[in-house]
């Protein structure tokens, strides 16, 4: 990366910076630079004082960064450390989950087919129904016909019978 060249503006001097950073990136830290030694702004401390001062607070907040940065990395390091075990994990519950989606998504269409059969053979299950009922009907009708005719069987054999003796009857006297 090339070096930039750059004129910034610290504490009413100018500078002229040479970094790789951008342009802008290095006046943002001119700025803040500016900044701090400008809240140091008293009468009573010289110019190089300010300067050590505003020097020695930015390197308390460095200071302070830099611990907070050890806690961070400190506390960071144990899931640093298991994510290849939890990435493998989830990698494999993603998979066991593609599985289940599969089998849901076959199971599905299974139990959409076996209610299309259902629903056919329910409809030839009342088809045959009405048949049955057709036909029962039928049948009932033809029970109370058998029941007349041996009815009127019974009745004509009696009669037979009747005849039969006033047949003999009328023989005995002849």
């Amino acid at each position: 990366m090339a070096d930039n060249k750059i004129v910034v503006n610290i504490a009413g001097m100018d500078y002229t910076l040479v970094s790789e950073k951008e342009n802008n990136e290095i006046k943002q830290i001119a700025a803040y630079v500016d900044k701090k030694i400008r809240e140091i702004d008293n009468d009573k401390l010289t110019r190089e004082n300010q300067l050590v001062l505003a020097s020695v607070n930015i390197a308390d907040e460095m200071y302070k960064i830099l611990i907070k940065h050890k806690e961070l990395r400190e506390k960071a390091k144990e899931p640093i450390e298991n994510y290849p075990k939890i990435k493998e994990a989830y990698e494999k519950l993603e998979e066991e989950n593609k599985i289940t989606k599969d089998d849901f998504e076959k199971s599905k269409k299974d139990f959409m087919e076996s209610m299309k059969k259902i629903d056919g053979l329910n409809s030839t299950i009342n088809r045959l129904n009405a048949e049955i009922d057709k036909k029962n009907k039928i049948n009932k009708s033809k029970d109370e016909n058998l029941k007349k005719l041996r009815e009127n069987l019974t009745k004509l054999q009696e009669e037979n019978l009747d005849l039969q003796k006033e047949n003999e009857d009328l023989k005995r006297d002849l």
